[in-house]
């Protein structure tokens, strides 16, 4: 019986890490959209849901399998991605739906910008942007030494590491035997484990020789520092010391250094490539202009461009979900019903979609005809504008599509029904889809 419970406590321990680390590698860095946030009276829409979905359901037999539940998990981000998607489409009012206005670049190799004020204010401003240099992290790129051979001593050693304003101690051993690849590859997992803001990577020359790369996660320099991170050692501690300099940890490659670039002529400065000007923009910059280049100048497109952007990025969205769902080869899961219910929405509107370019495929998929598109938008003499009316129709239908998946992602896994409850006595259970 022990036996048998240890057996039953590993399983259980085997699936919750298959499923936490299937998450947290899949799902957890995606961006959080507006569909992620919600105020009181939509929260008690969503409890109010599972509530009317849980008390009249059967009640259902759920395989333990970690696969499973990955997919189920799998689904319901899929869903979630194409959602928040839809969500970024629409506006505060219903009849607006694709009305936000979309941010250009004249050159979008060097500044790529996006629109985040409120698609009603009266004035936008534009500006130009000159970019001199970007932001870069800190690069140490320590001494190539011979992989086989190796002149540290064996015994323990320590060296701390300060990254921004806080000191890290580190303190490992070189055993007899040990060569500079062992030592390297020992304080390459070391770093990367410890998750401070540097990460470490061994590099090879064209002599085979390796050495320890280190490299800053962030970039650019706080106000009053030199450096992102340093190495130091403290000599008269009970731990061996020269690692650092025999690594050549301490070696800076590359300096950390803040982007500067001009607004208007004014100039400005930031510690990352990644910024907001005037609670208006969202501006990433790639590259340094080069020499004789003209500033890039960053506006607002009008609404029929902003149109024909926000219903592209709607389809390809689209496509993007149904893609997803191929990728879970689970035998549980029902790929096809999803899918049918999915293409079937395109279905219902795919007659006035195809009026504007946009084409259903024999697989689900919707192929755009950009020129037609562009045409059905700003057709000058309006010989061939187009209501937009039924993608907006298409992007609301396939939202509550979503909050179902959502919802209830377990809808699409086979789970035998154990046994239906009393017609017209159903016992509210709100966590079932937990």
């Amino acid at each position: 019986m022990a036996n048998n419970i240890a057996n039953n406590l590993n399983s259980n321990i085997q699936t919750q890490s298959h499923v936490y680390n299937h998450f947290l590698a899949e799902f957890a860095p995606k961006e959080i959209t507006r569909a992620d946030s919600h105020k009181k009276d939509e929260l008690r829409g969503i409890y109010n849901s599972i509530v009317k979905l849980s008390k009249e359901s059967p009640l259902y037999l759920l395989t333990k399998d970690s696969s499973i539940e990955a997919d189920a998990i799998g689904i319901k981000e899929s869903a979630r991605s194409l959602q928040g998607t839809i969500a970024d489409l629409e506006d505060e009012s219903v009849d607006s739906v694709f009305s936000r206005k979309s941010a250009y670049t004249t050159d979008d190799s060097v500044v790529k910008a996006t629109f985040i004020g409120r698609h009603d204010t009266a004035e936008i401003p534009e500006f130009d942007i000159d970019v001199e240099n970007l932001a870069t992290q800190q690069k140490n790129t320590g001494n190539f030494l011979p992989q086989d051979l190796a002149a540290l001593k064996s015994g323990a050693y320590s060296f701390n590491v300060r990254v921004n304003d806080l000191s890290y101690e580190f303190q490992y051993s070189v055993r007899n035997g040990d060569t500079n690849k062992d030592i390297q590859e020992r304080l390459e997992r070391l770093i990367n484990k410890s998750n401070i803001g540097i990460n470490a990577e061994i590099l090879t020359n064209d002599a085979g020789e390796t050495a320890l790369s280190i490299t800053s996660d962030d970039f650019g320099l706080p106000a009053g520092k030199a450096a992102r991170f340093g190495f130091t050692e403290h000599p008269g501690s009970d731990m061996m010391i020269g690692s650092v300099a025999y690594l050549g940890l301490d070696k800076t490659e590359v300096a950390a250094r803040n982007a500067t670039f001009y607004l208007d002529g004014n100039e400005r400065s930031s510690t990352s490539n990644h910024f907001t000007v005037a609670q208006m923009y969202e501006l990433q910059l790639l590259r340094a202009k080069d020499e004789g280049e003209t500033p890039v100048r960053v506006g607002v497109k009008d609404d029929n461009a902003s149109m024909i952007d926000r219903t592209k990025e709607l389809v390809n969205s689209y496509n993007t979900f149904l893609d997803s769902i191929k990728s879970f080869q689970n035998a549980h899961f029902k790929g096809t019903r999803i899918t049918n219910e999915v293409t079937s929405i395109a279905k219902q509107y795919h007659e006035g979609m195809e009026a504007l370019g946009l084409t259903l495929s024999a697989d689900g998929h919707i192929d755009i005809d950009s020129d037609r598109l562009t045409r059905s938008a700003i057709d000058p003499d309006q010989s061939e504008r187009r209501d937009f009316g039924p993608v907006k129709d298409f992007a609301g239908a396939l939202q509550n599509k979503m909050d179902a998946i959502v919802l209830d992602p377990m809808h699409y896994i086979e789970r035998p029904v154990v046994a239906y409850k009393n017609p017209g006595h159903g016992f509210t259970n709100p966590y079932i889809t937990s």
